[in-house]
């Protein structure tokens, strides 16, 4: 997984993406073919983002989706937790890329607000990660509004 990480960002999608599907399908019988594991949950992530960046949307928002399902079922439905909101932040951006603003704001938005249940504002706890995502939404917005 690690080696197909560095392989996608040196640019060679191919070779990262025979990595991921061939650690994807090694996770999937280690940790059973029907059984929810933050593992394969974190290789579909990643396989999906490449698939991204390879322009194959439709593809990575499936592996998002199943990711998202996946880590939901994992970390709890109504648990909030940053590998959710990650997921629900990249399938936003996904969408946003895609033209779907109104899909994209809702993930957005679940986002923000696990984001800040976890990185409670209240505590004083500034987090990058929290502040990325209204920008997120601030950019679909404005790009809706000038179309």
């Amino acid at each position: 997984h690690e080696l197909g990480n560095v392989l996608l960002d040196r640019g060679d999608l191919d070779s990262a993406e025979k990595l991921f599907r061939e650690c994807l399908e090694m996770k999937r019988k280690v940790y059973g073919e029907d059984t929810p594991h933050a593992e394969v949950a974190a290789t579909l992530h990643q396989l999906g983002r490449l698939l991204q960046a390879q322009g194959d949307l439709d593809g990575a928002e499936k592996l998002y989706r199943e990711c998202l399902e996946m880590k939901r079922k994992v970390y709890g439905e109504d648990t909030p937790h940053a590998e959710v909101a990650a997921t629900l932040h990249q399938l936003g951006r996904l969408l946003q890329a895609q033209g779907d603003l109104d899909g994209a704001e809702k993930l957005h938005r679940e986002s923000l607000e696990m984001q800040r249940k976890l990185y409670s504002e209240s505590e004083g706890i500034s987090h990058a990660k929290v502040a990325a995502t209204p920008h997120a939404l601030a950019l679909g917005r404005g790009a809706s509004s000038s179309s």
